[in-house]
């Protein structure tokens, strides 16, 4: 308990001594820092506690094949980076949202504008927020070995007490102090997961001999589905449902930063540091399952780790899997507490209050927000379906995302009819799959994120052509901060070249590791 005491000393004198942030802006840096310094918070914000977990449950149920559903997003990683950080630094807004003031024109800008902010800030936060809920609440669960519910509850209780203190100044101190301890329970666990596999060699024979096909890199050619799942995976999910334009909770980071240089040193650090580092939680993950110790699941992860260590060390596990999840957590509550606070309260319903008022707005919707990732995680049992939906209600809609910037025929209309048909078409997609359906012979998930995608696609290519276009002065505006075609060529032939030479490096390593 003293570990624990110590940390929460800590992080309260990283408040204290930061406490006038909480009073100069929430959502803001007031003052620029280093790319490293926002590089590693941005790490932090990757790294997630729930990924050891949905790993293991892809593991156990798939084999390796199943990470594809990781490593086809590895295609489109460096766009951000090369393209995108650099605009957003360029630019620098408080939230991503007020972009679509800046991109689009007259009432429609202002209606897509308000409905993100209460649809993406209130509803898809929430649901983001209790994927990550969920996850940590198993480890206190295991840790203190109480049930689902209570741990559920005490999750949700430790979020709001951080949520009343979530300036994205102090967050970015803390989330560098919480990086050390990341690393450090990280490489100390591997370790002891290790040693009480026997090695991994015999780590991969166990694992090997567990089903059929686990170390296969591509799916099993005797097993249709699998081939499905891989097809939808790098075909279509990466573009479709992952590739967004560095917007959300990675945009703060970019400016945060002084210039173009740093905003993309920013994005570049804790994608290449995290390609590094997934081998180790891959390697975690076979380690754990080659013990076979018991049957829960994406929880087994968490029970093994805790098995394994030392007793006293057991105490540096639980604060290094709370810093994984408040670092994300808070990165999100920021997020959509912004959104509600300065792009709809502020903006639409409350404008003439003082700037004191708002920071009320901003720690209450946070609170809110909290309250409401709780209710939904008690709803929760799986975080791989789960993570699954969130990509069914994205695909279609990240081509926008993307095409806005350079494509000046999109408009807000096309955006808002991306979102709203992506999330109708995820709920009505059962009815939709059946005996007589195109894609009855893929898998439930892989089936709806294609049909999706491509009614999705259909929707809002044709609401763009049936609306007009944005102003003149909006098409100049953009004009003004995108580099000429010859500049975004190459910098897009550079992003998809790295992306596909880690993937390859990514399989060749595994290759030899799983020899």
């Amino acid at each position: 308990m003293v570990v624990l005491f110590i940390y929460i000393v800590v992080i309260l004198l990283i408040t204290y001594f930061e406490k006038r942030e909480l009073l100069k802006g929430v959502f803001k840096t007031s003052k620029k820092t280093t790319w490293f310094i926002s590089g590693i918070s941005l790490f932090m914000y990757y790294v997630t506690v729930e990924q050891g977990q949905v790993i293991t449950g892809i593991l156990a149920a798939q084999g390796m094949w199943g990470l594809w559903i990781f490593w086809s997003s590895l295609l489109g990683a460096f766009i951000v980076p090369f393209v995108f950080a650099p605009l957003w630094s360029k630019l620098d807004f408080i939230t991503d949202n007020q972009f679509l003031l800046f991109r689009y024109s007259g009432l429609s800008a202002k209606v897509l504008h308000a409905f993100r902010a209460f649809y993406v800030g209130g509803l898809v936060v929430a649901i983001l927020l209790s994927y990550h809920i969920l996850a940590f609440s198993r480890v206190i669960e295991i840790y203190f070995h109480i049930d689902k519910f209570s741990s559920i509850f005490i999750t949700g209780l430790i979020l709001i007490v951080f949520a009343l203190k979530n300036s994205f100044q102090i967050k970015l101190k803390t989330d560098f102090f919480h990086s050390f301890i990341y690393f450090i329970v990280l490489f100390t666990a591997f370790y002891y997961l290790y040693t009480t596999s026997g090695g991994l060699k015999v780590a991969i024979v166990n694992f090997k001999n567990s089903g059929p096909f686990k170390l296969n890199l591509f799916p099993p050619s005797e097993v249709k589905l699998a081939w499905t799942s891989w097809f939808a995976f790098v075909f279509i999910q990466w573009w479709s449902a992952q590739l967004f334009d560095g917007g959300g909770p990675e945009m703060a980071r970019f400016t945060a930063v002084k210039g173009k240089r740093n905003a993309i040193l920013t994005a570049l650090f804790p994608i290449l540091l995290y390609a590094f580092l997934s081998f180790f939680i891959v390697i975690m993950a076979i380690l754990v399952l080659s013990q076979q110790q018991t049957n829960l699941g994406e929880s087994q992860f968490i029970y093994t780790i805790f098995n394994c260590v030392p007793e006293f060390f057991k105490i540096f596990c639980l604060i290094g899997f709370f810093g994984m999840f408040i670092t994300t957590a808070e990165s999100q509550l920021s997020w959509g507490g912004a959104f509600l606070t300065v792009d709809l309260y502020k903006k639409y319903l409350n404008p003439k209050q003082s700037e004191k008022h708002f920071q009320i707005i901003s720690f209450f919707s946070m609170l809110l927000l909290s309250v409401c990732g709780v209710v939904i995680a008690f709803n929760l049992n799986s975080l791989q379906s789960l993570l699954k939906v969130v990509f069914s209600i994205a695909a279609g809609v990240a081509p926008v995302y993307i095409l806005r910037w350079f494509w000046y025929r999109i408009n807000a209309w096309s955006q808002l009819s991306a979102m709203i048909s992506s999330g109708v078409y995820t709920l009505l997609f059962p009815y939709l799959y059946h005996k007589n359906s195109v894609v009855y012979g893929f898998a439930f998930e892989e089936a709806r994120l294609i049909i999706v995608t491509l009614l999705t696609t259909l929707t809002w290519l044709i609401v763009t052509f049936l609306t007009k276009k944005d102003d003149v002065e909006i098409i100049e505006r953009m004009k003004e901060i995108i580099p000429d075609k010859k500049t975004l060529g190459k910098q897009f032939a550079l992003a998809f070249g790295l992306g596909l030479a880690v993937v390859l490096i990514v399989l060749f390593v595994w290759k030899l590791i799983l020899m």
